[in-house]
């Protein structure tokens, strides 16, 4: 019989062998049993070595890692990390499932959509503030239980450009020799975000000074929760514009999609359908499912990762889409269930569509379900 691990109110699920460009690396799950979230954690070399150990805790992001978006630098924080590392030999990332720096993927959400419908006047900090949140509500007391399920017992030299993040761990009784901070050119469309992390005492380069912020292509307008009428047990929380990197490698120039973010009173959980293009075109439809895998910048790109890629490629070639994203956080179904298809067949201007996979005969049949128009041209 097998005894899976714990500590506190943490259990250890067991670990997968991944490669990254330079080297190999072990993915470990974890669950909280009290909260029922996940933690996660990338280790590279012996972690139970009593000399200091390189280290990152880093916060989840599904818009930057899983998405694509690039309004944040999340995911270049996670490549440059765990490159570091591996060239280190050894060292370790906590992976924390907490998006919006600890308030939620719909608080992030409406985050953005109240700094976009200012003008980008407003920064990402004073948006919080104006929902009555706090600037970070991230919690690192789960990083000490996964230190001892792995049986690192080393003091942690920090990847961070946060002072503050190094001041939390310390106060949580871990072991922090210093910090290290770690530099990245800014783009147009992270510049506002970036800079607002400057001001408020992060570690980043100035940047150059005559960078001008990218332009938003069409206006966002901030609204309050609002349950839907054809469906009271769902709140529309948030819309606005993120920037998609799509093509091999992300190269292509950033395509803006439009995040609509949901609130499900009955499953008691966050809903995404991501929307592209103009509408006088039939929209691709889809259901994508991720897997933490994805975030990941192995030598060989998951398949989820590819099929993204792909889908947002195609999507922005034939001018529309509607996706469902099913963020692998979420309750691990394989298909999506009713409410998932009431809200994709929300965003289907005409109630006309065209499945992005065509051999997908399950989502065609259930979106004519829905008496929505499905092109099998």
């Amino acid at each position: 019989m097998i005894h899976p691990r714990t500590h506190g109110t943490l259990v250890c699920l067991g670990e997968r062998r991944l490669e990254i460009q330079t080297s190999e690396i072990s993915l470990h799950r974890f669950q909280n049993f009290a909260t029922r979230s996940l933690a996660l954690a990338v280790s590279v070399g012996d972690v139970a070595s009593p000399e200091p150990i390189l280290a990152r805790v880093h916060s989840s992001c599904v818009t930057g890692e899983a998405y694509g978006g690039c309004d944040c630098d999340c995911a270049e924080q996670l490549e440059i990390a765990l490159a570091e590392i591996a060239r280190a030999g050894r060292g370790v990332i906590f992976y924390l499932l907490q998006e919006g720096r600890g308030a939620g993927l719909v608080a992030k959400a409406r985050d953005r959509m109240i700094v976009q419908a200012s003008g980008q006047r407003l920064t990402t900090f004073e948006a919080y503030q104006q929902m009555g949140l706090g600037k970070d509500h991230r919690r690192y007391d789960e990083v000490d239980a996964i230190c001892r399920l792995l049986g690192i017992r080393a003091p942690l030299t920090l990847l961070t450009n946060n002072p503050e993040k190094a001041a939390a761990l310390a106060a949580e009784g871990l072991r922090i020799e210093g910090t290290r901070s770690f530099d990245h050119e800014p783009s147009p469309f992270n510049l506002h975000y970036l800079t607002a992390k400057l001001r408020s005492g992060h570690s980043l380069a100035a940047g150059d000074s005559t960078q001008q912020a990218a332009e938003l292509p069409e206006s966002v307008v901030a609204f309050a929760p609002y349950t839907l009428e054809e469906e009271p047990r769902m709140v529309h929380m948030a819309s606005y514009l993120l920037p998609i990197r799509f093509g091999e490698n992300g190269g292509q120039t950033p395509s803006w999609f439009r995040v609509h973010a949901y609130y499900d009173l009955g499953s008691r959980r966050e809903r995404v359908i991501l929307t592209h293009g103009r509408r006088e075109v039939a929209p691709l439809a889809a259901v994508h499912r991720e897997s933490f895998e994805d975030r990941l910048p192995l030598r060989r790109p998951s398949v989820g990762r590819r099929q993204w890629r792909s889908a947002v490629e195609r999507i922005v070639d034939w001018g529309a889409g509607a996706v469902v994203f099913r963020a692998a956080e979420d309750d691990g179904a394989t298909v999506p269930d009713d409410a998932d298809l009431g809200l994709l067949a929300r965003h289907l201007p005409g109630r006309r569509a065209r499945c992005l996979d065509p051999s997908d005969e399950s989502l065609r049949q259930r979106l004519r379900d829905r008496c929505i128009a499905v092109d099998d041209s």
